[in-house]
């Protein structure tokens, strides 16, 4: 870890909501190989990470669900991160998410790749060896080991709730009850990835002992309400609200567009630039209930299969469907310019009619 970074993570803690980073990409995973189960793509991987950060990203998340992180094994979760960490990223800064269930001494060493890497923040879940039913105590007893070795190692921490993923939804409360316990002062955001806005990302923002954490929006159809929410939960009037979003990946210039009418609180064009993006996401959606597929258009970008499944025709087909319904011409445009990141995937040709006819 640089000095600088040290720096910016002091800041950070001091002040996660001026300082966390305002939007994350949920870093897609550049495959290569046959299955039962690719490799990744470690060229790919890095020229990805690249064009993000050509484009003025400021955050990647690596390992996350959009990836498909959940399905690594510990050994190839190392492989990806030092991998990245090689990528020429600039200033855009890399977040590694971990996972409970691989146990404390395996987390413990990967905290120390992503230390010695310079990834300034660190995401636990809720482990997918939880009990259904466990209660608020049990949740946090849970990531209470992970978050105290992460804080002895200086990194910054955030929490994460995708129980989709995890299949444990996060409370507020268990957030609360860890900022108490040993290395909570280290916690700046938690992230949250839930199909009810009402039971999840409302109630981060309400808690009054969340008050100083960013809360970062990951399910995307929501992130319309939940930037014009943030300003109304912070003293200030700052935006305590965040993205962390996998749909970036693949529309990075929309959800830039998106971005500066937030910060110019150009509200009503939000949502109607929000509107077309939400198409893309419900064609990668097989239940409403839960998150898109995302692996589809990772393929069609040119980045691989997925890990241990294959797109199929008819599945990119519905993508190029809701892509030219899009109403407005400048949507179309950066859509199409987002999916085409690569300019060299399977759909190249395809995807460049679609942004200079």
């Amino acid at each position: 870890m640089s000095k600088q970074d040290l720096l910016w993570i002091k800041k950070l803690l001091n002040n996660p909501i001026d300082f966390y980073p305002q939007a994350t990409v949920a870093a897609f995973d550049p495959t290569c190989g046959n299955l039962p189960r690719r490799q990744l793509d470690e060229r790919r991987t890095q020229l990805f990470l690249e064009r993000l950060a050509q484009a003025g990203t400021q955050a990647a998340l690596i390992a996350s669900s959009t990836g498909q992180g959940h399905l690594r094994t510990v050994a190839e979760l190392e492989s990806w991160f030092l991998c990245a960490a090689a990528a020429e990223t600039g200033s855009m800064r890399l977040i590694g998410l971990l996972r409970p269930e691989d146990g404390v001494d395996a987390c413990e060493n990967l905290m120390d790749v992503l230390y010695g890497s310079g990834y300034p923040i660190v995401f636990f879940r809720p482990g997918n060896d939880l009990s259904a039913d466990a209660d608020t105590t049990q949740v946090a007893d849970s990531l209470s080991p992970f978050v105290e070795a992460a804080a002895k190692r200086g990194l910054a921490i955030g929490l994460y709730s995708i129980s989709d993923v995890s299949g444990l939804a996060l409370t507020p409360e268990a957030v609360a009850e860890l900022m108490q316990r040993p290395g909570g002062d280290h916690i700046v955001a938690v992230k949250v990835t839930e199909a009810d806005y009402e039971a999840s990302t409302a109630g981060f923002l309400s808690h009054t002992r969340l008050k100083n954490l960013k809360i970062v929006q990951g399910w995307d159809p929501f992130l319309s309400r939940a930037l014009q929410d943030g300003p109304r939960f912070d003293k200030l009037a700052r935006q305590r609200v965040g993205i962390t979003s996998g749909m970036m990946s693949l529309a990075l210039y929309q959800y830039d567009y998106m971005l500066q009418q937030a910060q110019a609180g150009n509200w009503a064009e939000l949502e109607r630039a929000q509107k077309a993006v939400t198409p893309l996401f419900s064609a990668m959606q097989d239940d409403p209930e839960h998150f898109a597929d995302l692996q589809r258009a990772k393929y069609l970008m040119g980045l691989g299969q997925p890990i241990l499944g294959r797109v199929t025709a008819v599945e990119v087909e519905r993508l190029f469907e809701a892509l030219n319904k899009v109403e407005n011409r400048e949507d179309r445009i950066r859509l199409s310019r987002s999916l085409d990141l690569m300019s060299d995937g399977p759909y190249h040709q395809r995807l460049l009619q679609l942004y200079q006819s």
